[in-house]
């Protein structure tokens, strides 16, 4: 099993790729395109798990990966002590410390709003899309 941390923002984002031991497989600078989000994950292999914090944008990222066969888990931002306190807070640390606390199941879940529900939330018009 292979246990990624993605710190996700609007353009880009940053994957760490932990083993089931612990060891560092792989990690990134992923430009928010499905392809190479997927490619990222394909060239590692089979067997992932990931999380991404609960932002304005995780919708697209976690229908894709779904849909790849990548489980994928929503962390809730307020309860990721670890993250938020952190004194060197980097995207590659960020990335990094997802990974592992996801590895070690200690990630603090956020409800996934199913699909069909999505309309019914407000959307800031602003808000950043993901490239396709």
């Amino acid at each position: 099993m292979f246990y990624s941390g993605i710190d996700l923002h609007k353009d880009m984002c940053v994957i760490s790729t932990l083993n089931q031991d612990g060891d560092m497989i792989n990690q990134s600078k992923v430009p928010n395109h499905n392809t190479s989000i997927i490619r990222y994950f394909s060239d590692i292999g089979k067997g992932h798990k990931a999380v991404v914090e609960a932002t304005a944008n995780w919708y697209w990222l976690s229908d894709l990966l779904r849909e790849n066969g990548i489980e994928i888990i929503l962390a809730h931002a307020k309860y990721l002590k670890a993250i938020s306190y952190a004194k060197v807070k980097t995207d590659k640390v960020d990335s990094a410390t997802l990974a592992s606390l996801l590895r070690i199941n200690m990630i603090p879940e956020a409800h996934q709003i199913a699909t069909a529900k999505r309309g019914l939330r407000r959307f800031d018009a602003r808000a950043p899309t993901p490239c396709r």
